[in-house]
């Protein structure tokens, strides 16, 4: 054989050598741990998978480690550099549902009544009402009641309370010495508990042991 044909023999075989090598070209160890991964597709180059993800073949080239950009195959692993000026992650909360609150449908009226029945100038009872618009505020008004005439409250309220979201309330409320300037006298009182806005109302009576 020649000195000229076995060159020729010797460039061929170094030349499959390196497409072997190029070819069988290693995956990236940041492969295995890498936040964005990608597979190499049939037909694809680093070219095109860079414009895909926003970087030029150069940056994917020494990102992956790869000694030559033009040998990739299909089903190769590449890691993608993760974008530094990406949005963060927004992990939605999940909305606030607020307690039912009750409003009386039609034909449901407040109702309120007492821990007692008796209670004169100065005693404290406890009201207790239902059926009133939830987390709704009320005012607290008494008179003197005079049985078969419509008791006349005073334009400002002797006390107030607050109502649940379920519509209940309970609350204190000591018997004034007067109302609107005027002392409170009579052989029992009218109690009338109103909710602003709103307007529904509940009213009963107490009798006064000391008239």
């Amino acid at each position: 054989m020649s000195r000229f044909r076995r060159l020729s023999s010797l460039l061929i075989a170094l030349t499959v050598v390196s497409v072997a090598l190029g070819l069988s070209a290693p995956m990236p160890v940041q492969a295995q741990a890498c936040a964005i991964v990608h597979v190499v597709r049939p037909g694809e180059n680093l070219f095109r998978i860079g414009l895909t993800y926003g970087y030029s073949w150069t940056v994917l080239q020494r990102y992956n480690g790869l000694p030559n950009p033009n040998y990739i195959r299909a089903g190769q692993i590449l890691c993608i550099p993760p974008r530094p000026d990406a949005p963060p992650v927004v992990v939605p909360t999940p909305p606030v549902v607020p307690p039912a609150v009750y409003y009386p449908p039609p034909g449901v009226f407040p109702a309120i009544s007492f821990n007692t029945r008796t209670a004169g100038i100065g005693d404290t009872i406890v009201i207790n009402g239902v059926r009133f618009p939830g987390n709704s505020t009320v005012d607290i008004f008494i008179a003197p009641r005079i049985p078969g005439v419509p008791p006349v409250y005073p334009p400002v309220a002797s006390g107030t309370a607050t109502v649940n979201a379920d519509g209940t309330f309970s609350a204190p409320f000591t018997i004034p010495a007067e109302v609107g300037g005027v002392p409170l006298r009579g052989g029992s009182f009218s109690i009338l508990v109103r909710a602003r806005g709103s307007g529904f109302y509940g009213f009963n009576f107490v009798v006064n042991p000391r008239p």
